[in-house]
């Protein structure tokens, strides 16, 4: 299977515009508007960052972060699932495997998940991504959108630490696990810093 299909930027679109919609219909969708922030922010960051690396395509770049959370069109916390397998599987069954697997990727740089670090999503859901990620192998749009999922948090652009640090307060995350999480930023910067060649902080203005 080719897993590097994609939606053309138009039809990328309409399915973030539908997903927006779906949730807003079916539950008011109270934040709409950080999602819509939170979303286009990594898409543009994405395709900023992907025209500095050789070989990336910058409009696939921008499909995959616009529609990374496509999942979260249902209220994960409501229905008792993981929002990146939903979005994985939705998207596959459009036959778009490149950012259907963004949405399961985008929350995990290390492909063996410790389900202890994640302790908000259902153990089925994780036992489920962990077999999916078994047989996948990490690219550069995976790592790209696993780092700038990290650069945004309500309606700011910020470093990856403060994010970090306010998904632990959020998903009450222990010292050990936040601490974790600005590790691995770290690593995803060294990497994307050489991929481009020069600090990538300079190249997004942050």
């Amino acid at each position: 299977m080719n897993e590097n299909i994609c939606p053309t930027v138009k039809e990328a679109v309409n399915f973030w515009l539908k997903g927006i919609k779906y949730r807003q219909e079916e539950d008011g969708f109270s934040l709409k508007d950080e999602y819509i922030f939170h979303t286009q922010g990594i898409a543009f960051v994405a395709r900023i960052i992907a025209s500095h690396i050789p070989d990336m395509n910058p409009e696939k770049a921008y499909i995959c972060g616009l529609l990374h959370d496509y999942g979260k069109k249902y209220d994960e916390k409501k229905i008792g699932r993981f929002h990146g397998l939903i979005g994985y599987h939705e998207l596959q069954a459009e036959g778009f495997s490149l950012p259907a697997r963004i949405c399961l990727t985008h929350t995990f740089p290390e492909k063996k998940i410790l389900f202890s670090d994640f302790p908000s999503y259902p153990q089925k859901d994780l036992e489920e991504c962990q077999k999916i990620l078994n047989e996948l192998e990490y690219n550069d749009y995976d790592r790209l959108i696993q780092f700038a999922d990290r650069l945004f948090e309500g309606l700011s652009m910020v470093p990856f630490a403060e994010r970090a640090k306010a998904i632990g307060e959020r998903y009450h995350l222990s010292e050990s696990i936040v601490n974790k999480l600005i590790a691995d930023g770290q690593k995803l910067k060294d990497f994307l810093d050489k991929r481009c060649g020069m600090d990538i902080y300079k190249i997004i203005g942050l």
